[in-house]
């Protein structure tokens, strides 16, 4: 316990002396520029699955994000800003809303980057997998939202899909990110978030307690991160890499529970050369967040990813395979393997427009609580970024 505090108070501290060294004698007042900017998405579904009972077979579905960025430099090279994303989100039942899930501030210079408030952990931000140029938008887990996957293990414990490629049980709560500057192509980073279920202007200083009856829990508290990527280029071949662990305190235990801590770690390279790539990456959560008690079968929650891609002029092709495997239900023995072979292409119309299709065939192999399946999904999309 009492390392925790210290970790949390070290890196609190680590922000704000390079606050402090970077603000030096900066200006009491300062012109801010304002950039707007964002993305949007709409893409068109068919499934076809073993599993389908009461399914439809297509679907439509669309989102938009807009970023705004105040920022303003002092004359001694402080830079300073905050950020803030709006997004056009759920529309289940035509109930349609918009939220903001990014709002931050930040401080940079020669002494990296900090970040304050809701933002992603440093590995969500630079983790490396499988180049996926094909997909939209960095959501290349995005096929398990099309194939009516039963709840599991990994969605509760990790607040991710089973083939998620970054650590990010954090849910973007408030936290404290550092990034360092990036020398000889490596970049550190840390960071550190009270607890994943809190945001914006919540103070919530409970403490969250489990239940005996509870099998898994993905309420975490006193999260720390440390991380490492890196980027360089020798003789045209392209190298990257990252590296990432989070720990933190699972939800306090009743008389008879053993809810297990947050422990989880990453692994990604990518290598690239003449247009090709080939990369892939391994992310572990071991039993986090599981009740490891008489009558809950907990397993190991982990995926990993390999593909290729080929970029020519405006087009993309690639293919990729997935595997996700977790506990499935707690309450039967066994686990749940998700598998994914995907291939795409994306197609540059213009600047900031492309059009991207890609096709995917999966096999869910489930524990005895809920029935195997498999199936195909087709996705035709269009992208502006602007």
């Amino acid at each position: 316990m009492e390392a925790t505090i210290m970790n949390r108070y070290l890196l609190a501290g680590a922000a704000a002396a390079a606050l402090a060294l970077g603000a030096g004698a900066a200006n009491a007042q300062a012109k801010f520029d304002v950039k707007v900017g964002g993305d949007a998405y709409f893409e068109a579904g068919y499934v076809d699955q073993d599993v389908d009972s009461g399914l439809r077979s297509t679907e439509f579905r669309n989102r938009m994000r807009i970023n705004i960025i105040p920022s303003a430099k002092a004359d001694n090279g402080l830079e300073y800003g905050a950020r803030m994303r709006l997004r056009a989100n759920s529309g289940a039942s035509n109930t349609r809303t918009t939220d903001a899930d990014r709002a931050y501030i930040f401080a940079q210079g020669t002494f990296g980057q900090v970040r304050m408030g809701v933002s992603n952990s440093f590995n969500d931000e630079t983790y490396v997998t499988a180049s996926m140029d094909y997909l939209k938008l960095g959501a290349y887990d995005d096929v398990t939202a099309w194939i009516n996957l039963p709840s599991s293990t990994a969605g509760t414990v990790t607040g991710n899909s089973i083939l998620n490629p970054s650590i990010a049980p954090d849910a973007n709560s408030t936290k404290i990110v550092y990034f360092s500057p990036r020398m000889a192509g490596l970049q550190l980073g840390a960071s550190y978030t009270p607890r994943n279920d809190s945001s914006n202007t919540d103070i919530s200083r409970s403490k969250p307690t489990g239940t005996l009856a509870g099998t898994s829990n993905g309420i975490y508290q006193d999260m720390v991160e440390v991380g490492a990527n890196y980027n360089n280029t020798f003789g045209g071949v392209t190298v990257k890499a990252s590296a990432g662990y989070m720990w933190g305190r699972a939800v306090d235990d009743v008389v008879g529970s053993n809810y297990k801590d947050l422990n989880a770690w990453q692994l990604g390279a990518n290598v690239g050369y003449a247009g090709f790539t080939l990369g892939g990456s391994y992310i572990d959560y071991g039993k986090s967040g599981q009740n490891e008690r008489t009558g809950v079968f907990t397993e190991t929650t982990r995926n990993w990813t390999v593909g290729a891609q080929y970029t020519t002029g405006p087009i993309v092709v690639g293919a990729n395979y997935k595997n996700g495997k977790d506990a499935g239900s707690l309450g039967t023995t066994g686990d749940r393997e998700l598998q994914v072979y995907e291939i795409g292409v994306g197609y540059t119309v213009a600047p900031g427009l492309t059009l991207q299709a890609q096709y995917d065939y999966f096999d869910l192999d489930n524990d005895a609580s809920a029935a195997d399946d498999k199936g195909n999904v087709v996705l035709v999309r269009s992208i502006l970024a602007f």
